[in-house]
């Protein structure tokens, strides 16, 4: 897509009631991975990939839940870019208007805003742009649209019958889908990111960069300790800040300083 068509998806078009729809161009994550360091498959990492192929072989509907920081999204950038079909990321915007759902789909998936003026407009145009498209579709913290948008993904997704995979991602989104039954029931791929405990933290932290290979546990247990707490993008901050000042042997003083120039509250 050229900068202009990703312009143009970002205008702002006026609604009846006189506000303004939000920036859907800007609610579309690219269906790629754009990491400035090698993609590391943590233990939750691994799982999901491993139940992703039922959910595309069989256009069913998947759910990720867990924690900021914990790879989620870049999970799902790398199932979409490695699914040898269309794919798409919708984020759902904090505090969403009912309608939001169908209008970032729309425009995820068909790269322009909808043509639709009300929910059965938008249900219709939806519907027939997943059925031609029959790719994967990721809705993005979802969590934000709560019952009823999940509804309104599921009744999506049955109508086309289906012909398209949903992936649903988000921190509490397990316990919101519990809350629905309808959509509950269709579940087919149910994993949960979580932080990084043990053996796990120290593998990852050192997948991210090799020089960090000579870097003994208790050092990097007390960087984890006083700032990271198994979080992976706090450690791919303490890492890269480290990689900036061209540190090879990290020591504790080089974490400290490194989470000072982070969060100097989370220093103190």
């Amino acid at each position: 897509m050229t900068t202009t068509e990703l312009k143009a998806l970002g205008r702002k078009s006026p609604r009846r009631d006189g506000k303004q729809r939000p920036d859907l161009a800007a609610l579309v994550l690219p269906p790629h991975l754009e990491l400035e360091h090698p993609l590391v498959h943590t233990p939750s990492f691994r799982e999901a990939v491993t139940a992703m192929r039922g959910l595309l072989n069989r256009n069913k509907i998947g759910l990720i839940d867990g924690p900021p920081g914990t790879g989620k999204t870049t999970f799902a950038q790398w199932a979409a870019e490695k699914c040898d079909r269309p794919s798409a990321i919708a984020v759902m915007p904090e505090n969403p208007a009912p309608l939001d759902l169908l209008r970032i789909s729309i425009t995820a998936v068909t790269g322009h805003n909808p043509a639709g003026e009300n929910k059965t407009e938008m249900e219709a145009e939806l519907v027939q742009a997943l059925g031609e498209w029959q790719g994967l579709l990721i809705l993005d913290e979802v969590q934000n649209v709560r019952i009823k948008g999940l509804t309104e993904a599921r009744y999506i997704h049955d109508i086309t019958r289906p012909r398209f995979p949903l992936l649903l991602v988000g921190y509490g989104a397990m316990e919101t889908v519990r809350e629905n039954t309808p959509l509950d029931s269709r579940i087919r791929l149910r994993r949960t990111f979580r932080v990084l405990r043990g053996q796990d933290m120290f593998d990852t932290v050192r997948a991210i960069d090799a020089r960090f290979a000579a870097v003994p546990d208790d050092v990097l247990r007390y960087a984890d300790d006083k700032f990271a707490r198994g979080n992976l993008r706090r450690w791919v901050d303490l890492v890269e800040t480290l990689q900036d000042w061209d540190v090879t042997a990290a020591t504790r003083d080089d974490f400290d300083d490194a989470i000072v120039s982070i969060d100097e509250e989370a220093a103190a």
